[in-house]
């Protein structure tokens, strides 16, 4: 859902902060779900890989909406970020709220 990514008009009302990283151990992987191909994020324990993203401030009522486009192949969790992001915000988010594969 990144800015100018397929379905970034799921994020309408979201307020991007800034670029964002998680932590190492995480990954992409490609999900082959029945309406298409996506990526999706995964735990990697061990690997020193982290992934690069887009931090958004998404009102808690437009949560449902997006947990209803993720639908039951995602789900929605808690990820550290490797980096502050958004100073203008006290300093920065160490931690996001991202959509997981199950």
């Amino acid at each position: 859902m990144k800015r100018g990514g397929q379905h970034h008009e799921e994020l309408r009302g979201a307020r991007f902060l800034g670029n964002a990283r998680t932590v190492p151990g995480f990954d992409l992987v490609r999900l082959d779900l029945t309406f298409g191909s996506y990526l999706a994020l995964v735990p990697a324990p061990g690997e020193p890989c982290s992934v690069p993203g887009e931090l958004f401030e998404v009102p808690v009522e437009l949560l449902p909406a997006l947990d209803d486009f993720e639908g039951d192949a995602y789900e929605r969790r808690d990820v550290a970020l490797s980096a502050p992001v958004a100073p203008e915000h006290g300093g920065g988010a160490s931690r996001a709220v991202a959509y997981f594969s199950k």
